[in-house]
């Protein structure tokens, strides 16, 4: 009896801090200001030094995107007011990539305020190609589709293209498509096997441990080994996307440029 009384009082108890944590938590989220406090120059200035300290390995050294979203559209999965950016900050974002920040509030006030900037300076940019028509040289000439799924449809070799455009500037496209070796995320890193009879197995790293290699292969085949079993494996830097900078005209390159842009996901 005592020992149900015992787990019955834990319970309760547990159930009373998870409640008092949670009214804690709301009560300082209705402390945030709607305006930022910190929105000089200088702050953002400062701002700056946060980010490249911080934010650029994921969203770019000028907020271009990467594996985080591009800043410069001043589009925001969690809302752009500035009270809405310091708590995405702050928090992050769960069941994404996007950690929470153990900066000061102060400090992320500072970021935000060069977040701001970012999107003062990259809002106007504006993709000098006919997205129709790079719909059409993504779907045709380019391949794309057989290794990228853009609304909900493609194959699964390489990322998601359903938000590009709001992830990555119309630089970084560009790179991408002329260039992709000069940034490969680290889900889709290239990785080689040769196995004891010789065959040779090239795809996209999955897992990597002490005793196993997993792969999807360029056909998308899920495939296992076990390193023991292999003659040989190596982790390539390089990306499987092919370089598109001679196999494309300059006008079809600057169309499906543009159509990649357009790609920002539901409106």
């Amino acid at each position: 009896m005592n020992r149900l009384l015992s787990i019955a009082c834990c319970g309760l108890l547990c159930a009373w801090s998870a409640g008092a944590q949670e009214r804690a938590e709301k009560e300082k989220e209705k402390e945030i200001p709607e305006k930022n406090p910190f929105d000089t120059p200088a702050d953002a200035a400062t701002g700056r030094k946060y980010f490249l300290g911080h934010c650029a390995s994921c969203h770019g050294s000028d907020g271009e995107g990467g594996r985080g979203i591009n800043l410069t559209t001043g589009r925001y999965r969690m809302g752009g007011s500035d009270r809405e950016l310091f708590k995405t900050i702050s928090r992050g974002i769960p069941g994404s990539e996007m950690p929470g920040s153990r900066l000061s509030d102060n400090e992320v006030w500072r970021l935000v305020a060069y977040a701001r900037r970012l999107a003062t300076a990259g809002a106007e940019e504006k993709a000098p190609g006919d997205a129709t028509a790079g719909k059409l040289v993504y779907e045709t000439k380019g391949g794309c589709v057989q290794c990228h799924v853009a609304g909900g449809r493609g194959g699964n070799l390489g990322p998601e293209l359903s938000e590009i455009g709001m992830r990555r500037s119309l630089k970084f496209l560009r790179q991408s498509l002329t260039d992709p070796d000069a940034f490969v995320a680290d889900d889709y890193k290239t990785v080689t096997v040769v196995t004891r009879s010789g065959e040779r197995i090239t795809g996209v790293r999955l897992n990597l441990d002490d005793y196993s290699i997993q792969l999807r292969d360029t056909k998308e085949n899920l495939r296992s080994f076990l390193k023991r079993d292999l003659k040989e494996y190596t982790l390539e830097k390089r990306s499987l996307m092919p370089p598109y900078g001679t196999a494309l005209s300059a006008t079809e390159l600057e169309n499906l440029v543009a159509y990649l842009s357009s790609l920002r996901g539901k409106p």
